[in-house]
């Protein structure tokens, strides 16, 4: 399990060796890697990410916040397979441009990101929308979370449900997404109290899920206008009425704040190379997967931990120095087990 979180990229032969060298012990075979490794269910490794997550998360003094929100922003990207009937028939594939079938899956992340930690994480299948992972996250909501969505996430059921938990949210939608939307627009106004009406689609949607719901059924929501220099402006949809709390100069900055989730799929997919798999059978596909969420959690502990020292070096400096992901993260690798099995701090 310790190899897995290890991030092993090259030739598994290699790194099998490399790792039980390190370890002072004979290397095992990769056969017997793979035997091994199958006996572990992959959950094991999604627990220990929640578990990971849970224990930063009970020093909440520690951790940073806007206006006592943590603010979670969800998305979700693509992940590319390998030809294998079994990962077709788990994940599913997509058709390109050339008409070749392409095994895919499809991965959403909730990322903290004013402390950079990914709060939750699946793997599903590529035909599962985004929505999908959007209500598996919202079912671990906190009172204190403030998420924020794209424009691919605005649908009256989602908006619905969180008004239900009560959850608070930030979501952009398109300047076309309904008529009441649509009338927003062409008022010119900068933020507006709105109702939206469920239809008939949704609605029986919601009653196959076991909500109390009928053709009257509305929600309340805040839109807001924000001008960004473009022929169109962005659209927000909030559950944030407070006009005093929350003014409307204060969402430009917070929806912006969406774009770490972007920062953090490109670590994800090109630093920490999620689409390099150690096994060819879905179970190995999820456990490289989470075993890699919980990698880059590692890595943002580590580095927040140098937050100091980076503040120190910089306080003469013209032009700040950051840490180098590349380098840290390379760093990181053979030092895994070592801060794991070791007692003193300074292990690593």
């Amino acid at each position: 399990m310790f190899f897995l979180i290890s991030q092993s990229r090259r030739s598994l032969s290699i790194e099998l060796n490399e790792y039980f060298e390190d370890l002072g012990e004979k290397p095992c075979t990769k056969s017997a890697f793979s035997k091994a490794r199958y006996r572990v269910l992959w959950s094991f490794f999604q627990d220990w990410h929640r578990h990971f997550i849970d224990l930063v998360y009970t020093h909440p003094r520690t951790l940073c916040t806007w206006k006592g929100h943590l603010l979670k922003a969800v998305d979700g990207t693509s992940i590319y397979l390998f030809k294998d009937v079994e990962v077709e028939k788990e994940f599913g594939s997509h058709t390109n441009q050339h008409k070749c079938i392409i095994p895919m899956a499809r991965a959403g992340i909730e990322l903290d990101v004013l402390n950079g930690y990914c709060t939750q994480a699946q793997l599903q299948p590529y035909w599962d929308g985004e929505a999908v992972f959007a209500e598996a996250f919202l079912a671990h909501s906190k009172p204190e979370d403030l998420r924020i969505y794209d424009r691919h996430f605005a649908g009256f059921e989602l908006i619905f449900k969180h008004l239900q938990l009560n959850a608070q949210f930030v979501m952009r939608c398109k300047i076309g997404f309904n008529k009441v939307v649509a009338k927003f627009v062409a008022s010119g106004k900068k933020q507006s109290i709105v109702e939206f009406f469920i239809t008939a689609q949704v609605c029986k949607a919601l009653q196959q899920q076991g909500y109390s719901v009928d053709s009257k059924t509305k929600v309340r929501v805040r839109l807001l206008r924000i001008d960004i220099g473009q022929a169109e402006p962005e659209i927000l949809i909030t559950s944030l009425f407070n006009l005093r709390k929350y003014p409307h100069c204060c969402f430009k900055e917070v929806y912006n704040y969406r774009w770490g989730d972007e920062t953090r799929f490109d670590q994800i997919k090109n630093k920490l190379q999620i689409e390099v798999f150690s096994g060819h059978k879905p179970p190995a596909i999820y456990q490289d997967f989470f075993a890699t969420v919980i990698a880059s959690n590692l890595h943002n502990l580590i580095c927040k931990e140098c937050t100091l020292e980076l503040e120190q070096v910089n306080a003469d400096k013209e032009t700040p120095l950051a840490i180098n992901q590349n380098v840290s993260i390379g760093l990181l690798k053979p030092r895994i087990v070592t801060l794991f099995l070791s007692n003193k701090t300074t292990a690593i």
